[in-house]
């Protein structure tokens, strides 16, 4: 029996006589949830699905997926990858399930030029993805982001609206904003303070600050 709250799925069934399975969501159905763990990706072939995560405890809806799309499929590239986001039916759709064992299983028995090109592929992918998934880290972002406001000598920004455009921006909570923001004030690169309407102020003290950030950084290391 389905969860209270939840709509019954429809059945799996075999399309394209191969293995992958197709499964019907009907509206409002959630497909997976941010948090759990990823083990297969989807193709939508029919219907609309929601892409969307909690940040600093609200909702925020990263995209809309239309046919025919993949999502999820970072499952299929990464090790044990937890969902970094929550897919929702937003009407009855219909997508195709592509777990781990399915792509491995066609990369066996493909045709040996399109099993090596895919391959070669997936490995590529793996790579940039790893590589991505590090690379900017949010206390990167926050300092690149303040560096570009530098550069285009905007020296004084108000806190709050900074604060929340870090956050949307980087899809980080406030607190690890915030926090990251206090630490570049103990180190010196940022000096807080209230402007003539008494709005608190966080004021770049350096016009080079990437810079100064990455010239300290490698001194500490």
């Amino acid at each position: 029996m389905p969860l209270l709250g939840q709509q019954p799925t429809m059945p799996m069934k075999q399309v394209s006589q191969g293995n992958f399975l197709s499964r019907t969501m009907l509206k409002h159905n959630v497909i997976f949830n941010q948090g759990s763990r990823g083990d297969a990706a989807f193709i939508l072939i029919r219907g609309k699905v929601e892409i969307s995560g909690t940040v600093d405890d609200r909702k925020k809806v990263f995209a809309i997926v239309n046919p025919i799309s993949i999502f999820g499929e970072m499952a299929l590239f990464l090790e044990d990858q937890t969902r970094t986001a929550t897919a929702t039916a937003l009407e009855d759709s219909e997508v195709v399930v592509v777990t781990r064992d399915d792509l491995d299983d066609y990369l066996n028995t493909a045709p040996k030029v399109i099993s090596s090109i895919l391959t070669v592929l997936v490995s590529r992918l793996k790579a940039t993805t790893k590589k991505a998934m590090r690379v900017p880290s949010i206390p990167m972002g926050i300092v690149r982001t303040l560096d570009l406001f530098a550069t285009n000598g905007c020296m004084e920004l108000e806190y709050t609206p900074t604060v929340q455009t870090l956050m949307e921006t980087l899809v980080a909570p406030r607190e690890k904003v915030e926090n990251y923001i206090s630490n570049m004030v103990a180190q010196g690169f940022l000096s807080m303070g209230r402007n003539s309407k008494d709005k608190c102020i966080i004021h770049i003290n350096h016009v080079d600050l990437l810079n100064q950030v990455i010239q300290k950084s490698g001194k500490q290391t």
